[in-house]
C-alpha cells in the first residue's frame, strides 16, 4: 500500500470516531486541514528560533481548535472559514514581517492561505484571499524597499526552521488537494448511490403506476360485463312492459341505479386515463342546444320528485353547431348539474349558456348549501368534498369535479365557481367554441334495422360470457327474427364454427380466454380464403383502453361497439354492415396498415 492510501486509510478511521457533524458536506475535509494546520503549529513551537514564536503558534493551535468545537455546536461554516483565515493571515503578516519581510521563509505559508476558502466556500472566497495575500506581499516588499522591516536574520540556526518551512509548504500544497480529492470522490460516489436508489425508485414507481391501471383497467372490464347484461336486458324489457306502469316504474328506477353505477365507474376509469395521458378528445360537429337540453333533461326523472325551480336558459345568439368533444362536454355538464341537483333541496338549479363571441360560458346555478371559505380551495381535487361528512350524507365519490376541471383543460377551456355558505353556488365553464358548418347528414342508426329485418342472415356470436351472448341474441331475434345465429365462447372455437359453417357477420368480443378477439379477427383477415376473410367483423368491448382499442381496430374490424350498448344503436350498425356486404365484398385491411 502507498503512503498516500495509507494515510488516506488512517483519515478514514479516524473520520469515523468522530461525531455526525464532522461526517458531513465538507467538514470531513476542514478537519482534516485544521487538524495538518494544528500539527505544523505544534512542530515550529518546537523549532523556531525567533522569539514570541512558541506562545503565538500555541495560541493559534488553540484557537483553531476551539473554532472546530464551534462548528460541531452550530458556528455557520461561512463564518469559521473567514474567522480562521483571518487570524491566521494576522499570525503569518506578523511572523513574515519580523523575520525579514519578503525575505522571510514564513512567507511561503501564505500560498496555501486561500486553499481552504477556495475548497470549502468557492471560487469567490479563494479569489477574495488569494488577493488579500497578494496585497499583504506587496506591502512587505514596499515596506522592505524603503527599509521599514528588521534585517533579514541569517545563521545556521535558521536552515532548520527554513528546510522545514518548504519541505512542509510544498507537501501541504500536495496533502491538502489530495485530501479534498478523496472527499470529493466520497462525496460522488454517495450521490451516485443515492441517483441510483432513485431511479431504482422510479422504476418501482412507474411499475406500480402501470400495475394500478392494469389492476383498473381489468376492475372496470370486469364491472363493465355484467353491467352490460343488466342495462341491456333492462332495455329489452323496458320496450314490453310500456303498457304496465308498475313493472315500468321498477325498470326505471333499475335503469337510473344502474346508470348511477356505470357513472362511477367511468369517473374511476376517466381520471386513471386522465392522470396517465391515455385520454384524447375526439372533436365532433354538433348542435350545441341539442347536447345542452339532453343533458339538463336527464335529470327530469328526479327532479319530478323535488319541489325545485328546474330550467335552463340559453342565450338567443348562440351558434347551433359547434365544434368540440361532445361526448366530453356533456360529461361536464352532467356532473355540474348532478352536483347541483345533489345539495339543493329547495330553490332552483338553473342551467345558462351564454354566448362571448367568441366562446360560450355554460354556467349551473343552485340555492343549495354553498361551500365554506375553508373549504373551497379544495374543491376540485380528486376524492375531496366540502366537509368530512359530506359522502355520508350526500353519496359521491370525489372525482366529478376533479375530472371535470382536467376535461375543461383537455377541451380548451377553464372552470371555476363562486360559493357563498348557505347561499348556493355558481359553476361556470368557459370554452373557446365558435359557428361551425352543419355536418353531412348521416343515416339514422336507430331506425336502419328495418331495411335488412325480413332477410334470414346468420350471425356468430363469439363471447366467453354466457350471459351477454343470451343478451345479443335475444336482441338479434327481436330484430332479425328469421335469422340463424351460432355461439362460439372463444376465438379459436370461432375460428373452427368458421372452417364448418358460413355466415354473414361477426360479433366479436376483445377479451377471452385461449384466443382473444384481436387474433381472432387478425387470423380471420390473414389466413382464411376469399370470401370469408371479407365477413363483417363487429368488435363488441367492455375494454375502452385507447391503445387496446386501436389493436383491436388494426386487427380488421369493420366496427366496434363499446359495452354496455343500446341494442337499438348496435341493431342500426349491423344493419349498415349487412347492407354494405350485400352490395360490395368488404375488403380487409392489409397486414401493413
Amino acid at each position: 500500500m502507498s503512503i498516500r492510501n495509507m494515510a488516506l486509510s488512517i483519515l478514514d478511521k479516524v473520520m469515523t470516531k468522530l461525531p455526525m457533524t464532522y461526517r458531513q458536506g465538507k467538514m470531513p475535509y476542514v478537519f482534516s486541514f485544521v487538524v495538518l494546520v494544528v500539527t505544523v503549529l505544534l512542530l515550529y513551537v518546537g523549532i523556531s528560533p525567533y522569539q514570541n514564536a512558541s506562545p503565538i503558534f500555541l495560541s493559534m493551535a488553540v484557537f483553531l481548535l476551539l473554532l472546530l468545537i464551534l462548528l460541531n455546536y452550530g458556528l455557520p461554516m461561512k463564518w469559521a472559514v473567514h474567522i480562521g483565515t483571518s487570524v491566521g493571515a494576522m499570525v503569518l503578516f506578523y511572523g513574515a514581517w519580523s523575520a525579514g519581510g519578503v525575505f522571510s521563509p514564513r512567507l511561503a505559508w501564505l500560498m496555501i492561505l486561500p486553499l481552504t476558502p477556495f475548497y470549502v466556500m468557492g471560487r469567490k472566497a479563494g479569489t477574495f484571499w488569494l488577493v488579500m495575500v497578494w496585497l499583504m506581499h506587496l506591502i512587505m516588499a514596499v515596506c522592505n524597499h524603503y527599509g521599514l522591516l528588521p534585517d533579514f536574520e541569517q545563521g545556521l540556526r535558521h536552515a532548520p526552521s527554513s528546510w522545514v518551512t518548504y519541505t512542509l509548504v510544498t507537501g501541504v500544497l500536495i496533502i491538502v488537494p489530495l485530501i479534498y480529492d478523496k472527499m470529493h470522490l466520497k462525496a460522488l460516489e454517495k450521490s451516485l448511490l443515492y441517483q441510483r436508489e432513485l431511479v431504482a425508485k422510479r422504476q418501482e414507481l412507474e411499475q406500480t403506476l402501470q400495475m394500478r391501471e392494469h389492476f383498473i383497467a381489468t376492475v372496470s372490464h370486469e364491472l363493465r360485463t355484467p353491467m352490460n347484461a343488466i342495462l341491456g336486458f333492462n332495455s329489452l324489457l323496458l320496450t314490453r312492459v310500456k303498457d304496465k306502469p308498475k313493472a315500468l316504474k321498477v325498470l326505471n328506477h333499475t335503469r337510473q341505479s344502474a346508470d348511477h353505477l356505470m357513472t362511477v365507474i367511468n369517473d374511476i376509469l376517466d381520471y386513471s386515463q386522465l392522470q396517465a395521458g391515455h385520454l384524447i378528445i375526439q372533436p365532433e360537429t354538433f348542435e350545441l342546444r341539442h347536447v345542452a337540453e339532453h343533458a339538463f333533461e336527464l335529470f327530469w326523472p328526479r327532479v319530478k320528485s323535488m319541489k325545485l325551480d328546474y330550467r335552463i336558459e340559453m342565450d338567443a345568439a348562440l351558434p347551433q353547431w359547434v365544434h368540440t368533444d361532445r361526448h366530453r362536454l356533456m360529461q361536464v355538464l352532467v356532473n355540474l348539474l348532478g352536483n347541483a341537483l345533489k345539495f339543493t333541496h329547495q330553490g332552483s338549479v338553473v342551467l345558462k349558456l351564454q354566448w362571448q363571441n367568441p366562446g360560450v360560458v355554460f354556467a349551473v346555478e343552485d340555492t343549495g348549501i354553498g361551500i365554506a371559505k375553508e373549504r373551497q380551495a379544495q374543491i376540485f381535487k380528486r376524492f375531496s368534498q366540502a366537509e368530512g361528512d359530506i359522502q355520508s350524507r350526500y353519496g359521491g365519490n370525489g372525482l366529478g369535479l376533479a375530472i371535470s376541471q382536467k376535461l375543461a383543460h383537455l377541451l380548451g377551456g377553464e372552470i371555476g365557481f363562486e360559493s357563498e355558505p348557505g347561499q348556493g353556488s355558481r359553476f361556470w365553464l368557459r370554452l373557446p367554441l365558435e359557428a361551425a358548418k352543419p355536418p353531412e347528414q348521416k343515416p339514422n342508426l336507430v331506425k336502419a334495422a328495418v331495411q335488412t329485418r325480413h332477410k334470414p342472415w346468420s350471425f356468430l356470436i363469439v363471447d366467453d360470457h354466457p350471459l351477454n351472448r343470451l343478451l345479443v341474441k335475444q336482441v338479434l331475434q327481436n330484430a332479425w327474427p328469421h335469422s340463424t345465429i351460432l355461439e362460439a365462447v372463444d376465438g379459436q372455437k370461432a375460428l373452427d364454427t368458421l372452417r364448418e359453417q358460413t355466415v354473414d357477420l361477426i360479433l366479436m368480443d376483445m377479451v377471452m380466454p385461449q384466443m382473444d378477439g384481436i387474433v381472432a379477427t387478425s387470423a380471420l383477415r390473414q389466413t382464411f380464403a376469399a370470401p370469408q376473410n371479407a365477413l363483417p367483423v363487429l368488435g363488441m368491448t367492455a375494454n375502452v383502453n385507447p391503445l387496446d382499442l386501436e389493436r383491436f381496430k388494426a386487427a380488421g374490424l369493420s366496427d366496434v361497439m363499446l359495452k354496455p350498448f343500446e341494442p337499438e344503436v348496435l341493431c342500426g350498425k349491423i344493419d349498415q354492415l349487412l347492407s354494405r356486404a350485400s352490395i360490395s365484398v368488404f375488403q380487409p385491411p392489409t397486414p401493413d396498415n
